[in-house]
C-alpha cells in the first residue's frame, strides 16, 4: 500500500483485495503536479470546481457534486464507481461519451475495454486514484469499432462516496479529430498507447 495511501484508509476503508492489488505491483510513472497540465481549459475549469467542493477527510464529497455546476462540461462527463479490483463501473456518461462510441457505456466496467495486457495496470492506477488519492491526466490513443484511432485527452479525479460505498471517480475526455482508421478494427479499445501521465497531488501526495 502506498505510504500516504495510509492516511485516508480512515475514511474509506480499504478492502484486503484492493490492498492485495495495491501490492502486486506499482502504479504507472507519470509526471507530478498539483494541477492539470495539459493545453485543455475545458478540464481545467472542471477541476477547479471539483477542486472548490466540500471535503471529506480530505477528499471532494460526491454528494456535494452537482451536474449542473458544470452543466457547459457535462456531455464529456463519466462517473466511475470503484467496485472492486475486477470491476469499475459507469455511474454517469455524458452524452457526447457516447456519441463518439455509438453505444451506450452505462453500467459497463472499464476494464472491459482495456487491453488484456494492461488491464492489471489500469485497475492499479484508478484504485491509486480513488484509495490514495490523487488526479490523474493521461492523453492517449482510443481505437474505436467504426475503425476511428483518436487521440484522447482524459481527467480523473477522486470523490468520496456515501457510506458504505467505494470510491467515485469523476472523468472527463475530451477527442482529438482521428489520426487514423482501421476497418478491421471490432471492439473499442481504451488506452491502447500513451502519449503523457500526470498525477496530480490533491494532499496525499503522488506515486
Amino acid at each position: 500500500m502506498p505510504p500516504s495511501a495510509a492516511s485516508y484508509v480512515g475514511a474509506v476503508e480499504m478492502p484486503e483485495d484492493v490492498r492485495r492489488l495495491l501490492r502486486t505491483c506499482d502504479a504507472s510513472k507519470g509526471e507530478p503536479s498539483e494541477s492539470p497540465l495539459l493545453d485543455n481549459p475545458a478540464q481545467s475549469a472542471v477541476f477547479r470546481y471539483w477542486n472548490g467542493l466540500p471535503r471529506i477527510n480530505g477528499m471532494p464529497d460526491a454528494a456535494a457534486f452537482s451536474p449542473a455546476a458544470v452543466k457547459r462540461w457535462l456531455p464529456s462527463l463519466t462517473v466511475l464507481s470503484l467496485n472492486s479490483p475486477e470491476q469499475i463501473s459507469h455511474r454517469l456518461v455524458g452524452t457526447e461519451v457516447t456519441t463518439q462510441l455509438d453505444f451506450e457505456l452505462t453500467g459497463a466496467n472499464l476494464l472491459d475495454f482495456i487491453p488484456a495486457q494492461t488491464r492489471l495496470q489500469c485497475s492499479r492506477d484508478m484504485h491509486e486514484i480513488g484509495y490514495r488519492p490523487c488526479g490523474w491526466q493521461a492523453r492517449h490513443v482510443t481505437r474505436f469499432r467504426s475503425g476511428r484511432i483518436s487521440k484522447i485527452e482524459t481527467l480523473y479525479l477522486p470523490m468520496h462516496a456515501p457510506h458504505p460505498q467505494p470510491p467515485r471517480i469523476l472523468g472527463m475526455h475530451s477527442a482529438h479529430e482521428p489520426t487514423d482508421y482501421d476497418i478491421t478494427l471490432d471492439d473499442t479499445v481504451f488506452g491502447a498507447e500513451f502519449d503523457r501521465m500526470i498525477w496530480i497531488d490533491i494532499g496525499f501526495g503522488t506515486p
